[in-house]
């Protein structure tokens, strides 16, 4: 194998969060959002992605970037407006339709193969990425769009000595162990607490508090309504005594851009040639 053929380059990889579980044009429409996202905050970040040898995997992307790319920026400047971008896309969007990811990123030897990128350092930041501790913080934190996954050299070389604006305290050293690979690397959360994290073995706490059962089943033609508002959101909860009056027919509601996943309603506007008189 020609030398050449080897270098040391930074490795990161993402993966969707309950991507399995979507239909197929969701699965479609996250597909689209994830490649934007990732575009828009490399721009951002000052990096030119098209220079990056990239592995797309449907809700995964497993990329290798040029030698000379330099690594702080990548793991500060494109992390953040990573994390920036995600929460821009998500404000409007249901939580099972949400762009919600874990990052992995390593820096180390990559060789090119006929089939991926074989090698130590190739397996290492892969495992990371697929660790538990990884899964567990976007389950126990529904807040936060992504969880960040640094190797020990990363985060050793870069963020332990103060080279990025991400601090040192504010990550969690995690056990990795998967398949026949044991390790640590190095956890973050933007806007979260990692150290408030459970990560015992096979308890996962679960992501959203259990709505209590009603104390008895409500009154026909009556409306039990439960909703969370959100931002500048407005909600109005009717009592079980309340009644949803019957819609005229010279109403019609827009929905635009509604596909059941978003949550933007257009205006009320009246149906042509049923004008009251």
């Amino acid at each position: 194998m020609s030398s050449a053929n080897v270098r040391r380059s930074l490795l990161v990889c993402c993966d969707l969060r309950s991507y399995g579980s979507a239909d197929d044009q969701l699965q479609r429409e996250l597909q689209e959002l994830l490649v934007r996202s990732l575009d828009r905050a490399g721009a951002s970040a000052g990096l030119d992605r098209t220079q990056w040898t990239r592995q797309a995997k449907g809700d995964e992307e497993w990329a290798v970037l040029p030698p000379h790319t330099p690594e702080r920026v990548v793991v500060d400047d494109y992390v953040r407006a990573l994390d920036a971008e995600l929460s821009s896309v998500n404000q409007w969007r249901v939580p099972e339709a949400k762009v919600r990811m874990r990052v992995a990123m390593h820096h180390g030897m990559v060789m090119d193969g006929a089939n991926g990128f074989p090698g130590k350092d190739s397996v290492l930041v892969s495992r990371l990425l697929n660790s538990k501790p990884a899964h567990q913080a976007l389950e126990q934190v529904p807040s936060a769009d992504l969880v960040l996954v640094l190797s020990e050299f990363l985060y050793d070389s870069l963020v332990e000595p103060g080279h990025t604006t991400l601090r040192a305290k504010s990550f969690r050293r995690v056990e990795v162990a998967e398949k026949t690979f044991t390790g640590h690397g190095w956890m973050w959360i933007p806007h979260g607490d990692v150290h408030g994290l459970d990560l015992s073995p096979g308890t996962p706490a679960p992501s959203v508090p259990p709505v209590p059962p009603a104390a008895a089943e409500p009154a026909p033609g009556s409306v039990n309504q439960s909703a969370v508002a959100h931002g500048g959101s407005t909600v109005v909860q009717a009592g079980r005594d309340a009644t949803m009056p019957t819609q005229r027919a010279d109403l019609i509601q827009n929905f635009e851009r509604n596909d059941q996943r978003g949550s933007y309603f257009g205006p009320v506007t009246r149906a042509r040639g049923n004008d009251p008189e």
